[in-house]
């Protein structure tokens, strides 16, 4: 049986942990499944969504969507900056919860944050294995 792929653009890195700069231009492409429904890669840096078996230096591959349901593992862009947490809408603002219990919630709003953007939803991962 024969795998259908297709080439996802990478266009960068983001934090699984504290949000960083999101710099996006095309670093490489990395295949994914045909019926996988992805518009580009991010290259996770940190440890804070290890619970949902996400390390550092996997590639998530992220369908490009303006919501997410609550509890959705999302790429959101905080002012400048993007990372990649379970996100959940307050009425306010939203809380990003990662997946270690080293990491606290986040909660943004209109008193620490100028913008809120959800980037799209998590869809499939690319990793290595570690020895």
């Amino acid at each position: 049986m024969r795998i259908e792929r297709r080439m996802v653009p990478i266009i960068g890195q983001f934090a699984a942990g504290k949000p960083i700069l999101a710099d996006e231009h095309i670093e490489a492409c990395l295949p994914c499944e045909a019926g996988v429904h992805a518009d580009f890669g991010l290259i996770v840096i940190g440890d804070s969504m290890i619970g949902a078996d996400i390390h550092d230096g996997d590639v998530v591959f992220i369908r490009s969507q303006p919501i997410v349901d609550n509890g959705q593992i999302a790429a959101v862009r905080i002012d400048d900056d993007a990372t990649l947490k379970r996100f959940y809408k307050n009425p306010d603002g939203c809380t990003l919860v990662s997946m270690n219990p080293k990491c606290p919630p986040m909660v943004f709003n209109s008193g620490n944050c100028d913008s809120i953007q959800i980037i799209g939803l998590a869809v499939a991962k690319y990793s290595l294995i570690k020895q």
